[in-house]
């Protein structure tokens, strides 16, 4: 069975380098998180990317290298998203107490095209973001494209 992701980013080459799904869901913990991610996973969401994250209003859970067995396993970066999104939020007038899981994918899906355009150099990103490099997730994506609930 062949699962849609909410957004797949792919490199400058075109290769599919990131499975985001998103979950208009707050306060939640790391083992929600991998709970979550294994069901996924468990039900046709057999993605072959670098990354997998998991994002929420409040929280963003990324898994490098993870593979795609549908185990519960850690995730290898968490950041609070609360400072990355908030002028996201601010810009269109939103609370991320009740913003809608529509409006909450586009804001999602705002910020990850940001960060497709961003340089590593950039002034825009602030400190609270220093996973992306962490990660390697920023040159992953650098120049690269989003697809809306792609088959993949």
């Amino acid at each position: 069975m062949t699962m849609c992701a909410d957004l797949a980013l792919y490199d400058a080459r075109g290769r599919l380098t990131a499975i985001a799904e998103i979950k208009n869901r707050l306060g939640t913990s790391p083992e929600w998180a991998a709970r979550t991610r294994r069901n996924i996973l468990a039900h046709g969401g057999q993605w072959k990317s670098d990354f997998f994250l998991l994002i929420t209003p409040d929280r963003l859970y990324v898994w490098k290298d993870a593979g795609n067995d549908p185990i519960e396993s850690p995730p290898n970066h968490i950041a609070d998203l609360r400072p990355t999104f908030a002028p996201y939020f601010d810009n269109v007038g939103l609370n991320p107490r009740n913003v809608s899981g529509e409006a909450f994918e586009l804001l999602v899906a705002a910020w990850l095209s940001d960060l497709t355009r961003l340089s590593r150099a950039s002034k825009d990103r602030a400190s609270h973001q220093d996973w992306l490099d962490e990660s390697g997730f920023s040159t992953a994506v650098r120049d690269g494209r989003i697809e809306y609930e792609a088959l993949v």
